[in-house]
């Protein structure tokens, strides 16, 4: 389930039980006839609530159980898998600019690991897992070919909406205009913008289909102009990485997260589900129907 359920059901429930003190506010007419907070609350109660607090309920149920058995998370690790995350996207300026799109933030992506590690801390010690070496070299033999570094590309980009404005950025680049600075002020790209067009080095298949097959073929240091669906797309490889297969000493330390992310994935519902049986869980104030199965 989504967090934005979670973070709902907290601004709707508060809502509801502050209601009698709050005006019934119109927040919108259409052609005279009013749509009220109370209107809304209620509609996002009904579709959503349900599941918004089964999902608070099974969070808090996690932290009682991780305070009780002294559980915390590793700050350490949480800055880890965030420095992973953030290299998925090239840079730090790309990451945090794709983070804001979504309506996100680099402190609720921060608790929600934090939250993600206890869980894993609280399952792995109640059902005893471990990955042991031979589960991990069985793995690495039968997924080697998934495992190795694909072949990528160091990309820049600018999307702008016509061919003449794209032909005369061009120019400018190769003149000696700054890209970055050109991304900035002319991308109709968020992220480019963000970023100054620079997506660092980029993976087969993490491109759109327009873009991919003519960013592979092109030669470092050459700019093109590519028609796309949005737009204008200005193209500048600055180097490659040829693909390279798997080393087992390399990636046991991702493989071994890897399958134990599975285990914990298979057996997680199942303690969830016990602590529920254990707790004292009472839908108070008109809850959501359905809530607290």
């Amino acid at each position: 389930m989504n967090r934005i359920y979670a973070t709902l059901a907290v601004l709707l429930l508060a809502a509801r039980a502050s209601a009698a003190d709050l005006p019934d506010k119109v927040l919108v007419r259409v052609n005279g006839v009013p749509i009220r907070r109370s209107e809304v609350i209620e509609r996002l109660l009904k579709r959503y609530g349900a599941q918004a607090v089964d999902e608070m309920i099974d969070e808090t149920l996690l932290r009682q159980a991780a305070k009780a058995q002294g559980i915390k998370p590793d700050e350490a690790e949480v800055e880890r898998r965030l420095a992973k995350l953030q290299d998925q996207f090239g840079s730090r300026a790309l990451f945090l600019s794709q983070l804001q799109q979504a309506g996100s933030s680099l402190s609720q992506v921060k608790e929600e690991l934090s939250d993600e590690i206890m869980r894993e801390k609280l399952v792995v010690k109640a059902e005893h897992l471990s990955v042991d070496d031979a589960e991990l070299k069985k793995a690495f033999d039968e997924n080697k070919d998934k495992l190795g570094a694909p072949e990528a590309v160091h990309l820049r980009h600018i999307l702008v909406k016509t061919k003449a404005e794209a032909d005369d950025l061009v120019k400018q680049i190769k003149a000696g205009a700054d890209f970055k600075a050109l991304a900035r002020e002319h991308s109709l790209a968020a992220s480019g913008k963000a970023a100054g067009g620079d997506y660092g080095f980029v993976a087969r298949g993490m491109l759109p289909e327009e873009i991919e097959s003519i960013a592979f073929a092109m030669k470092p240091g050459e700019i093109r102009v590519v028609p796309g669906p949005r737009g204008q797309h200005i193209l500048q490889v600055l180097g490659r990485r040829e693909a390279k297969p798997a080393v087992f000493s390399e990636v046991k330390d991702d493989l071994r997260e890897m399958l134990m992310a599975q285990k914990i994935k298979l057996v997680a519902p199942e303690y969830l589900a016990g602590l529920r049986r254990k707790a004292d869980i009472q839908m108070v104030g008109g809850g959501p129907a359905g809530a607290a199965h």
